[in-house]
């Protein structure tokens, strides 16, 4: 099945390393899908470092992550270049959301700081441009007044109206064979 980017936030005013403080992205499903893939506006400096994307549930009201991570990918610094790019993380299983669901990403650099190979630099918008979210700090968590680069990949559900359309599929298909 194709996958298509549901949310597109891709205006940047810069390139700024948040690893060392912890930090990501709120946002808030547009539809009903599932999630496979968050792209970032990247670069590496000195070299880049591998990371860790983590998406829980999120309030945006306390603010908190929820609990439970619901997805994880990796990048590798292999995949960034001193050019900025974007970088696709693919998750290692889907999520399916609902739409108005609030949702925030996660990111952990391997090595944050960039104390042994180097750092990441992420593309951020000096504006809260992305109405359905905002960059988030971590520890604590806070909601601030810029937004990262990213873009939210999908695939959709499946409808009830197709899952029963392929089922009447089956059955006639099944009935045609018997016969013959």
């Amino acid at each position: 099945m194709a996958s298509t980017v549901s949310i597109s936030q891709p205006s940047f005013t810069g390139l700024a390393d948040f690893a060392p403080s912890g930090f990501g992205q709120s946002f808030t499903a547009n539809g009903d899908y599932s999630i496979v893939a968050i792209d970032l506006y990247i670069s590496s400096s000195s070299g880049g470092s591998d990371g860790t994307l983590r998406i829980y549930d999120f309030n945006s009201s306390l603010p908190a992550l929820g609990t439970s991570i619901l997805g994880t990918g990796t990048f590798f610094e292999a995949d960034l270049s001193l050019a900025p790019a974007w970088v696709r993380i693919t998750l290692l299983s889907p999520i399916v959301v609902t739409k108005g669901n609030e949702f925030a990403f996660t990111i952990v650099a391997k090595d944050p700081g960039g104390s042994a190979t180097g750092w990441n630099n992420y593309g951020v918008n000096s504006s809260d441009v992305y109405p359905g979210g905002s960059r988030i700090t971590v520890d604590p968590v806070t909601m601030k007044t810029t937004d990262l680069a990213f873009q939210v990949v999908t695939i959709p559900e499946p409808s009830i109206v197709g899952i029963a359309a392929v089922g009447l599929f089956i059955g006639i298909n099944r009935r045609t064979r018997r016969r013959s």
